[in-house]
């Protein structure tokens, strides 16, 4: 059998051996199964990949806590073949993990598309945390542009806005009188998600992140410039994310401490915006026009030159408020690249006259109901940038 190294932090060495059972059946069948011309690699990503997956301990049995995360990297092959390499992994893999109730997402990439892949805080993180399932990774690790220093400040404003929906999600579903158990796991999850996504990104603008768990972990509890609250909080959720308690959240105040926990990440989000942009914060009327001005000037490769010349032969909302070189400015990251820049002023209680009419002209709504912008906003969110997103899943 492979040699998978350690999968999680606190599973025990049976369960640790289970695991990599499922993994080797996973990578036999995929080598017997699927003709290796069509792909040059296929790796496990995600917390089991950096070898710091959650296990959850029920009765005394243990079980996954998160899913297995893989990435095919596909040889450069046609439509019909990717479509046929996805439709066979997907069969291989529910057919080892289907029964163990571990579940499983996976996406397909061309090894050329990875080559020329802008550096991300994901190609880091995939580069740096990945077990190899089968093939040949080098085009992966001998990649020099997934550095740390690469990474664009514009893709770290979006870490945070990606794991910052989750609390507007959290928002809405506390307007129901009665939570029930599933619903309140749901929001620690969120909770847990939100929490360690803005911890690492305000340590990547404090110049110490790292792609593992465990070294993000000590690495704030070492700073000096983090205030002892907040490396409380990101501490808890790390341990919560290697062995997951639900029932130590059980018993709060869900309103109180969503409310206590949207201020300090809040205050984060600002704290990352100020290492950013040069003191810009988030409540300055210039915010916005200086984010905009910051994402266009840090994304100028061929590609991104091509898509902002796209975005402006598309139609979005006109913003009365901008001037006309400003409005073409926004319209040039288009309306995808234009949500992580208005984020706080739906997610938070920023209150000022100019945001406000902002998100008036760009959402189309001529109300002042914050509840009202946070279903516009996620329903932009589905459409423009994660087309996964089900309201209904989260009970919306």
């Amino acid at each position: 059998m492979r040699n998978f190294g350690r999968l999680t932090i606190k599973g025990s060495l049976a369960f640790e051996r289970s695991l990599s059972q499922v993994l080797e059946n996973i990578a036999l069948d995929i080598e017997l199964l699927i003709n290796k011309d069509l792909y040059e690699a296929i790796i496990l990503i995600g917390g089991y990949g950096r070898g710091e997956g959650g296990v959850v301990s029920v009765n005394g049995k243990e079980f996954p806590h998160n899913n297995f995360d893989f990435v095919i990297i596909s040889n450069n092959i046609k439509q019909k073949e990717k479509e046929y390499l996805s439709f066979k992994c997907k069969r291989i893999f529910d057919k080892h993990t289907v029964p163990l109730g571990i579940l499983v997402e996976f996406s397909i990439i061309d090894s050329l598309k990875l080559k020329n892949c802008e550096p991300l805080v994901i190609t880091y993180d995939m580069k740096y945390g990945h077990k190899v399932i089968c093939g040949d990774v080098s085009s992966l690790v001998e990649n020099k542009n997934f550095e740390i220093e690469n990474i664009p400040s514009w893709d770290v404003r979006n870490l945070i806005v990606n794991r910052g929906t989750l609390l507007v999600i959290n928002d809405l579903m506390l307007k129901k009188e009665i939570l029930d158990e599933k619903d309140k796991k749901i929001i620690i999850k969120h909770w847990i998600k939100a929490i360690i996504g803005y911890g690492d990104a305000l340590l990547f603008y404090l110049g110490d992140y790292d792609y593992s768990y465990v070294e993000k972990q000590n690495r704030m509890k070492n700073q000096k410039n983090i205030s002892q609250k907040v490396k409380s909080i990101y501490d808890e959720a790390i341990n919560f994310r290697f062995e997951p308690n639900y029932e130590k959240y059980m018993n709060y105040d869900f309103k109180e401490y969503q409310a206590f926990l949207k201020n300090e990440l809040s205050n984060i989000h600002s704290k990352c915006e100020e290492l950013a942009l040069n003191q810009v914060q988030l409540s300055s009327p210039s915010y916005i026009n200086k984010a905009v001005q910051e994402s266009l000037s840090t994304n100028n490769t061929f590609k991104s030159v091509l898509k902002k010349i796209y975005f402006l032969t598309k139609k979005v909302p006109n913003i009365s408020s901008m001037s006309f070189l400003e409005n073409i400015k926004y319209k040039m990251l288009g309306i995808k690249g234009m949500m992580p820049i208005l984020f706080p002023y739906v997610a938070y209680d920023i209150k000022n006259e100019v945001f406000d009419l902002i998100l008036k002209d760009f959402f189309k709504l001529d109300i002042k109901n914050k509840d009202a912008y946070k279903i516009s906003y996620l329903n932009y969110w589905k459409k423009y940038v994660n087309s996964n997103f089900v309201k209904e899943d989260f009970g919306l």
